[in-house]
């Protein structure tokens, strides 16, 4: 049976809050710190250690094959606006959390085709994937929860959603080489297309354009053929922070 996971809702300023420490202290003072500041938004104490643990999951435990991604994050974190962080937790918990990303994408594929959807629609889709039980609903519901807190989508009526009115540009070249990571990450695979980067529905709330100029070819090859444009990654150059 698949792992779940993500069954509390984050708050963005308890992301940032882990990121601004990444680095900084001993992993065992974080544990600490982050237990004292979550208590000013959560009081019940199993809902506390279902935030912790999922904060620490996205920035701190790490699984090894995302370390290189998780520095490389946090090497742009300071450089980045307000509106651009919301970019880089989103890909952060989509690596870190498989049921996250499913969902995200599932649901952006919907409002690509309808203005509003049901969570009970998407919630049949994560139970047909992860199995019909009570922690696929509360993280269902946690998901959703997330993401409408950090204004990307918002509800209109009762388990009724839809996008904003606004949906956040993306600029920033070094956010757009990550999304391609990211993507990558998702499919399981080193190469992607162009299009496939520039319409996939995982990034749905944000409104951005890549084109080849945005990536570094250090870590990325550009392919040209009559049909497509292809973005090989080769695993051996790590992330560049020049």
């Amino acid at each position: 049976m698949k792992a779940v996971g993500f069954d509390q809702k984050i708050l963005l300023h308890q992301l940032n809050f882990a990121t601004q420490y990444f680095n900084e202290i001993p992993i065992k003072n974080m544990h600490s710190l982050l237990d004292e500041y979550l208590t000013s938004d959560i009081k019940g104490t199993a809902s506390k250690r279902c935030a912790h643990s999922i904060i620490m999951k996205i920035w701190w435990s790490v699984e090894e094959n995302h370390r290189l991604i998780r520095d490389y994050a946090h090497h742009l974190y300071p450089t980045l606006t307000k509106t651009d962080k919301h970019l880089l937790h989103w890909c952060m918990t989509c690596l870190a959390y498989p049921f996250f990303k499913e969902q995200v994408n599932y649901l952006g594929k919907h409002l690509r085709m309808v203005d509003k959807v049901r969570s009970r629609v998407v919630l049949a889709e994560m139970k047909n994937i992860y199995g019909d039980r009570r922690r696929v609903e509360v993280a269902t519901g946690a998901v959703f929860s997330t993401i409408k807190n950090w204004n990307l989508i918002k509800m209109t009526s009762s388990g009724v959603y839809q996008m904003p009115e606004e949906r956040i540009v993306i600029h920033t070249s070094e956010l757009k080489q990550l999304m391609v990571e990211v993507l990558m990450d998702h499919l399981d695979t080193n190469s992607v297309t162009l299009e496939m980067v520039n319409s996939n529905a995982i990034f749905f709330p944000f409104d951005y354009h890549i084109n080849t100029g945005d990536l570094n070819v250090k870590r990325f090859s550009i392919i040209k053929n009559i049909r497509d444009t292809i973005i090989e990654r080769n695993p051996k150059i790590p992330y560049s922070f020049e």
